[in-house]
């Protein structure tokens, strides 16, 4: 019958006609199966919905959580957005027939209606609960459906996130949990359901997370008041005895989901910390603490979950009541409640077997064992000691709360041996595991500790070394590095000075000395040629000797070995500008870096030169100085507000200091530029490349030397046309004088 009426719904969601509105185009559904059986990316195109049917579920603490049936199939219908156009929806309650409209939205697990308003019709009986195996509600196919079933509450606790709260219940069925949901309920409901058998009502629920994945099946059941108590708690304390030992043993009459009680001595405590969990399908906040009881008899040891304060110490005797579960080691009791009996004599610890010692029959027992301390980690609320075991060569963890912690742990050194008493954890893999839990700082003996100097002391020595060694190598080779350019710089220096002498002050000397022979040989026979002759021997002088002074400041300055060029300028404009009125200033735009000495040492040059030429010539009263750097190129300007050029000639003329800014800028490579008019001062721009830039503007430069300018070009002819009239008039004067026996005067050139 149920088929029927699905197949009868999907043709009437198929042929059905189109609304009016912005839904024009997509048809009406006006029966729940049409509804659900969309898609969850189909209900988000916001289908117009007219449903009918009756509310078997409405939260009205919260007025919300709507949940109606039409005899078939239930849905869930989200709050109106508009209140006023459904302001019935406060006063609603289950058993009221109601029409809804609204359109389908994409719901956290199902497709939802979205209400737009709703209509009060009048009143129906609740359809019948149906009795479904705890596996098929796990599918999902029966969420919002109407249900009965019958189990034992085995915790209850309440939500903290809004007021007010929901209650809530794990109900223990014989095939799995439901988590139910409570919007009314009583003052002691919380501890008068506990371990009561019930038979519960209500709709459906999915619990999932925000992948719209299912996590687990929940009972939206309204009341606590509307639950049937089939078998009411029975005290705890008078429940019959059972050993641990026989926890989960054979029984033919074994009941499920009971308490059962047992009587132990505590072995350890481990306190529990507050844990606060947000709930994604009810979008509650849940509060549980839960704290841990180590307890052993004559048969065995159990764990104990427990929400009481374990107020207790190794070695009470404790009267336990909790509900019995499976875990991948020793059975344990959860949601226990227990109370202190007496004082008995307190368990020994039983060595670890190397053997077994990854083994589930080691869960929840008092176990020692030797083991090697690896490290200790500290956490805000326990010490962790990283052990491994010296026989069976087990890594595992030992844990000691932060409240019972002393010093003593911390100090420890890893790789000292140690013997540590603890409750065996066994942590299931894959791979299988254990930890320890720690009772009190005295749980840890130490048997040999480490030695100071350890492997990774070496290690961290050797690093440290081998930095050194690093940082020593690079250093000296930086140190060689600049000690061989600076002695290439020393030598180019050396180099270049000797070839200016061999080529000016030697050969002008050599010149001068042939003019002056000259001299001597036609004084008496010819004045004249003798007076052209000592003409020519002055020049030469003059020309030596401003040569030999150019040599001498082609020298480096001595103001760059602990200056950069702008200090080194700052410096000398300072000084030659001293005890006048005339103010010289150093301005840099860019990146102060240090550049060739030969660049250095020729922009300093040009600067200086400048500078004397406007200190000189100009009569300034300012001069500026600007040096910009640049990642290709360094430009040198000085401006000074003196008489100017008085015309255009004077900047092309062949005066000594220009004529050593072009002759430098040449050697660099750059460009200079000469602006000047009468009155308005002079400025003198020099662009020099640097690096690769330079290399490429001028290849053959440095292979073919400087060239000659125009006046050196003059003076070396005249020089060499001397030398050669000079020498062959000598010899016309010694064949006609020479006697047999004389001197040779003929000189050595």
């Amino acid at each position: 019958m149920r088929r029927f009426a699905v197949a009868v719904s999907l043709v009437t969601f198929c042929f059905a006609q189109p609304a009016a509105g912005q839904d024009g185009d997509l048809p009406l559904l006006t029966d729940i199966t049409a509804i659900r059986a969309l898609s969850q990316d189909e209900s988000a195109r916001r289908y117009p919905v007219r449903i009918r049917g009756v509310v078997t579920h409405f939260d009205e603490a919260h007025a919300s959580t709507l949940i109606v049936h039409d005899g078939q199939v239930g849905q869930f219908v989200d709050n109106p957005v508009n209140a006023e156009r459904a302001a019935i929806w406060h006063d609603l309650h289950a058993g009221d027939l109601v029409e809804i409209q609204g359109h389908t939205i994409r719901g956290g697990f199902a497709p939802n209606v979205e209400a737009e308003t709703v209509r009060r019709l009048g009143t129906s009986a609740l359809p019948p609960a149906r009795r479904i195996p705890y596996a098929a509600l796990l599918t999902g196919r029966y969420d919002c459906e109407r249900v009965e079933a019958v189990g034992v509450i085995q915790r209850a606790w309440l939500s903290s996130g809004h007021e007010p709260q929901a209650m809530f219940a794990d109900v223990a069925l014989e095939d799995g949990i439901l988590r139910a949901q409570f919007w009314s309920y009583g003052a002691r409901d919380l501890e008068r359901l506990i371990d009561a058998r019930v038979r519960v009502r209500g709709n459906v629920g999915a619990i999932f997370a925000s992948t719209e994945q299912l996590r687990g099946v929940s009972l939206l059941a309204g009341r606590t008041g509307d639950m049937e108590i089939l078998d009411p708690p029975p005290d705890p304390f008078m429940l019959p005895l059972r050993a641990i030992g026989n926890i989960y043993n054979y029984s033919s009459a074994g009941e499920v989901n009971r308490r059962i009680r047992v009587r132990a001595v505590v072995t350890s405590r481990v306190p529990g910390r507050a844990v606060e969990v947000r709930d994604f399908t009810t979008k509650s906040i849940f509060q549980y603490i839960r704290h841990v009881l180590y307890v052993k008899d004559q048969t065995g040891s159990a764990r104990i979950e427990t929400e009481q304060t374990p107020d207790v110490r190794p070695g009470d005797l404790v009267d336990v009541a909790g509900f019995p579960a499976v875990s991948p080691g020793k059975p344990i009791l959860r949601t226990a409640v227990f109370r202190v009996g007496g004082a008995a004599r307190e368990p020994l610890p039983s060595p670890l077997p190397a053997e077994n010692m990854l083994s589930a029959e080691n869960d929840a027992e008092l176990v020692r064992v030797d083991a090697q301390l690896l490290g200790v980690v500290t956490g805000t609320s326990e010490r962790v000691l990283v052990l491994r075991s010296r026989t069976g060569d087990a890594a595992f963890e030992a844990a000691l709360d932060r409240s019972r912690d002393g010093e003593s742990l911390a100090a420890m050194r890893p790789g000292s041996l140690v013997t540590v008493t603890g409750v065996y954890s066994y942590q299931a893999g894959p791979p299988p595991s254990f930890r320890l839990f720690l009772r009190s700082p005295g749980d840890v003996v130490l048997l040999a500790a480490a030695p100071w100097w350890t492997l990774r002391h070496t290690l961290v020595m050797l690093a440290m070394l081998g930095m050194a060694g690093a940082i020593g190598a690079v250093s000296l080779k930086r140190f060689t590095t600049r000690q061989q350019h600076e002695y290439l710089a020393v030598l180019s220096e050396r180099n270049r000075v000797a070839r200016e002498l061999h080529d000016t002050l030697e050969q002008g000397l050599a010149g001068i000395r042939l003019q002056l022979e000259a001299v001597a040989g036609s004084l008496e026979t010819s004045p004249e040629t003798a007076r052209q002759s000592l003409d020519v021997a002055r020049q030469m002088l003059r020309y030596s000797l401003e040569e030999t002074r150019r040599s001498v400041m082609d020298l480096r300055s001595q103001a760059l070995e602990s200056r950069d060029l702008p200090g080194a300028l700052a410096s000398l404009a300072r000084q030659m500008t001293l005890g006048s009125s005339i103010v010289a200033e150093v301005h840099v735009d860019g990146l102060v870096r240090r550049l060739d000495a030969a660049d250095e040492h020729h922009l300093l040059r040009i600067g200086l030169e400048a500078l004397t030429n406007a200190l000189k010539h100009g009569k300034p009263t300012r001069i500026d100085i600007e040096l910009w750097f640049r990642p290709t190129s360094v430009a040198l300007a000085i401006q000074d507000d003196g008489h100017g050029l008085r015309e255009a000639a004077e900047i092309s003329a062949s005066h000594f200091g220009l004529q050593g800014i072009r002759e430098r800028v040449n050697k660099l490579g750059g460009r200079l530029d000469i602006h000047g008019r009468p009155g308005e001062g002079t400025r003198i721009v020099v662009t020099v490349p640097i690096g690769a830039r330079r290399a490429a503007a001028a290849p053959g430069r440095a292979a073919r030397g400087r060239p000659w300018t125009l006046r050196e070009f003059g003076f070396r002819l005249s020089a060499l046309g001397s030398r050669v009239a000079g020498f062959w008039g000598t010899r016309a004067r010694i064949a006609d004088t020479r006697q047999p026996g004389a001197e040779s005067l003929e000189p050595r050139v």
